[in-house]
């Protein structure tokens, strides 16, 4: 997934980035990076393996002077969680020092790698994001913005791409618009972000999303440039940014995600109209809001039954299956009181691989829980993404491979329903009857774009 902020035109702007890169942590906890640009030519950039509180001290802060900042946190779809591949990437070409920061996936990345190899492109980084800075320096154009449009034209799948161009910030949208950006203002500085919730943060006020094939190009608090790249698509937002990866109080296809969660709920709540069951209990964080909606739609009375270890990130986006289930294991802690005895309706946003599931299940059998029925706030994850997630294996994705009752003796739960297609994208828009603008492949295994590469 990755997160990804920038700002211009403003005296303090590592400051703010830093700020932006810290309210996106959730994105992507393996490294982050900043890149300055004081006076057009030079640039200064850090980045580190780790998060962002820990790599970006203040005396850190205070070398990264400019006007200009990008910065960038890692979750690894494509390639090695490594410092090499840590970003913004910084490179030098005809065109003068260029730095940019991605939040994607390139789906034909390898086809386009090896046609610049053998065009005598060399390469440093395993890193989709590398052949960006390679089409950049073969690309031609008058301006910035026609400069990024002719380098991305090749370019198929998920990409949100910010650039800092002299003393420009850039940003550019794939034409499906699959990964969030979103532009905002502090003052006499535009911003650019993963997320509204960093906007938010920094101060600025959220003014609009950057559109799908949109290029748009900042200088000095203006907007100097606002094209659209050749190629048009129809809309196709991932929907599993409002089901998991994105901050509740951040706005998405113009509903705060906090509200499409617990609308979840209730649609959930719905479907299991029937159930017997004496508490609804989340799995924090990412199940709260839809155990709110089941809740009130049921009339089930809502309880906290685990305690979360805050100091304890994101155990999905790990980069490795042990990294995930040691995470799992230091992440929740059960409030015996609340579950011995219960029959406990357990809510969770999604159910990718099953295995920290089947942790959570045990952890509640252990203290007593009397009866578990597993309800998902998504349906069952069938397809791998090629665009963003690290899902890139059929057989690592439990509803691929079981059947629901395989599944939940697996689980060792009473009961086990998944929220319906239909239901999951009418909880996500405005306007229920506008449902087609979400990317659903990893549910119903429907991919917008080709997929080039094997």
């Amino acid at each position: 997934m990755c997160g990804i902020f920038g700002i211009e035109n403003n005296e303090t702007a590592s400051m703010f980035t830093f700020v932006g890169l810290l309210t996106l942590q959730h994105r992507g906890e393996e490294s982050a990076g900043i890149t300055s640009n004081n006076d057009g030519i030079n640039y200064i950039t850090h980045k580190s393996m780790g998060l962002v509180s820990q790599i970006f001290k203040e005396k850190i802060l205070n070398t990264l002077t400019g006007k200009v900042c990008i910065g960038h946190v890692r979750y690894s779809t494509h390639s090695e969680s490594t410092l090499l591949n840590a970003q913004p990437f910084v490179f030098n070409c005809i065109h003068g020092n260029i730095a940019v920061a991605h939040n994607g996936n390139i789906t034909n990345c390898e086809t386009i790698k090896k046609e610049l190899a053998q065009s005598g492109s060399i390469f440093n980084h395993t890193s989709d994001t590398e052949i960006v800075a390679h089409l950049v320096a073969k690309s031609k154009g008058f301006s910035a913005g026609d400069l990024i449009k002719n380098s991305v034209s090749k370019l198929e799948g998920a990409y949100s791409l910010i650039f800092i161009i002299g003393n420009k910030l850039v940003g550019v949208r794939d034409p499906f618009g699959f990964r969030p950006l979103v532009l905002g203002k502090n003052g006499d500085s535009y911003i650019l972000a993963s997320e509204t919730s960093a906007i938010d943060a920094a101060g600025g006020s959220f003014i609009r999303n950057v559109n799908p094939g949109e290029v748009i190009v900042m200088e000095n608090g203006k907007i100097t440039e606002d094209i659209y790249l050749d190629k048009k698509e129809k809309e196709k937002f991932c929907i599993f940014e409002q089901v998991y990866f994105s901050r509740p109080d951040s706005v998405l296809c113009n509903k705060s995600v906090k509200n499409a969660r617990v609308q979840m709920g209730k649609y959930l709540a719905k479907q299991m109209k029937d159930i017997k069951a004496d508490i609804i209990v989340p799995v924090p964080d990412t199940g709260i809001f839809s155990a709110q909606g089941f809740s009130e739609e049921s009339g089930i009375k809502f309880q906290t039954g685990f305690i979360r270890n805050h100091y304890v990130g994101r155990s999905f986006i790990k980069p490795s299956q042990k990294m995930r289930e040691v995470t799992a294991r230091l992440k929740l802690f059960p409030i015996k009181d609340v579950i011995d005895g219960k029959r406990i309706v357990l809510i969770d946003d999604s159910l990718v691989r099953g295995t920290t599931a089947q942790k959570i299940v045990k952890i509640l059998r252990d203290v007593g829980a009397k009866e578990i029925h597993f309800a998902l706030s998504c349906p069952p994850v069938i397809s791998p993404c090629f665009y963003g997630i690290d899902t890139p294996n059929k057989d690592k994705l439990i509803s691929a491979m079981k059947s629901n009752e395989e599944i939940k003796e697996f689980l060792n739960v009473d009961s086990l329903t998944f929220l319906d297609i239909n239901n999951m994208k009418k909880a996500c828009c405005t306007d229920e009857h506008d449902t087609t603008k979400f990317c659903c492949a990893c549910f119903d295994g429907i991919y917008p774009s080709k997929i080039t590469d094997k």
